[in-house]
């Protein structure tokens, strides 16, 4: 059997760290949305976290740890974009359509800085 290499190892632990936003729930019922509503308030906080920890320590971190950082900050936009999808689709079931504005509006339009 072939030994996994370090990147398959990293690549894995990613996947299991990222399938906790999973929602499991069937779409539209109200443990859809209490699950949903868990998921999105983490992305929420764990984004307003790593952006506290950029601005007070971007002189004292290494590159390397700012790209990290960075990197993890768009894997949260891409589970808020899976999260924003579902909660379009559950709305649209129950015939609510809904234009213009997504979950993320504010957190994304705060002054954000790219890396």
């Amino acid at each position: 059997m072939k030994k996994p290499t370090d990147f398959e190892l990293l690549l894995a632990q990613e996947i299991t760290n990222l399938d906790r936003f999973i929602i499991k729930s069937p779409l539209g019922t109200n443990e859809f949305w209490s699950e949903w509503q868990k998921k999105a308030g983490e992305i929420v906080i764990t984004k307003a976290a790593i952006k506290k920890a950029i601005k007070i320590y971007e002189k004292k971190l290494p590159p390397e740890q700012l790209l990290k950082l960075s990197a993890m900050l768009e894997s949260y936009r891409e589970i808020a974009s899976y999260l924003e999808l579902l909660r379009e689709t559950a709305l649209k079931i129950k015939g609510i359509d809904i234009e213009g504005f997504t979950l993320f509006d504010s957190m994304e339009g705060d002054n954000e800085e790219e890396f």
